[in-house]
């Protein structure tokens, strides 16, 4: 009696056990699904990796822009001009341009734009209220001219 008891608790553990643990197929499903998770999530982290990688590459791309822009800009010589409001006009433009330049966000890029237009208005008031002469009008226009085409000569 004590063999078969103990025969019957045996297959009742071995059918227990069995019940409780999937079949192969299962566990190769179960396998396949963290597996496919996992790839997932190595997916998503390396998008991440490379949206990140595009952003660095892109902000030294603008960023090594701004630099030639500005050492193109530097280069170009001030002109020489006859009194100081031409100066102070000519240095007002010119300072413009480099914060057009530099700017980073869209409403710096507008409000250094509106700048170059003040500023040009500016020379263009100065000259017919006579103060400042044709020619440093038109050397002061020149060098703003210059100097924008050197900065997008750059891009």
């Amino acid at each position: 009696m004590k063999k078969v008891t103990f025969l019957s608790m045996m297959l009742s553990g071995a059918l227990l056990y069995s019940c409780n643990n999937n079949t192969p197929q299962e566990k190769a499903e179960n396998a396949m699904e963290k597996t496919e998770e996992k790839a997932q999530d190595a997916a998503s982290d390396a998008e991440k990796a490379s949206d990140k990688a595009a952003h660095i590459d892109l902000e030294k791309t603008i960023y090594s822009n701004m630099a030639a822009a500005n050492a193109a800009v530097a280069k170009i010589a001030m002109p020489a001009l006859s009194n100081s409001k031409a100066k102070e006009l000519c240095s007002d433009l010119g300072k413009s341009i480099v914060d057009r330049i530099n700017a980073k966000t869209n409403d710096n890029i507008i409000e250094a734009e509106k700048d170059i237009l003040e500023d040009r208005t500016d020379v263009e008031k100065a000259f017919l209220e006579k103060k400042i002469s044709a020619q440093d009008k038109d050397h002061i226009l020149k060098y703003a001219d210059d100097c924008l085409a050197a900065a997008r000569g750059t891009l």
